[in-house]
């Protein structure tokens, strides 16, 4: 059974900002930051027209998963994307 969740807009939510310049162009993404029943909290990604895109894992305080979020979208950029391929790789516990 899923929970729901109750989204949370605080100052800190959406997350914005990075240390690159941004255009000043509307975003088409936009991250969110929620708590859900268990008191836990979980980023999302949500395009412009509402989709939802990406969830994260559950995180111990609203601070905790905006640095998370923050993270991803500012390393995101440089990340390597190859469609087709798939490697192997071992899963390592963070």
């Amino acid at each position: 059974m899923a929970t729901a969740t109750k989204r949370t807009r605080t100052a800190a939510t959406p997350v914005a900002g990075s240390t690159r310049a941004e255009p000043s162009v509307p975003a088409s993404l936009e991250f969110l930051v929620h708590q859900d029943n268990g008191g836990g909290y979980h980023w999302e990604i949500v395009a412009g027209d509402g989709a939802s895109l990406a969830k994260s894992a559950g995180f111990a305080s609203h601070e905790d998963a905006e640095r998370a979020a923050r993270r991803v979208k500012d390393e995101a950029g440089g990340a390597r994307f190859e469609p087709g391929v798939v490697e192997e790789r071992p899963l390592v516990a963070v």
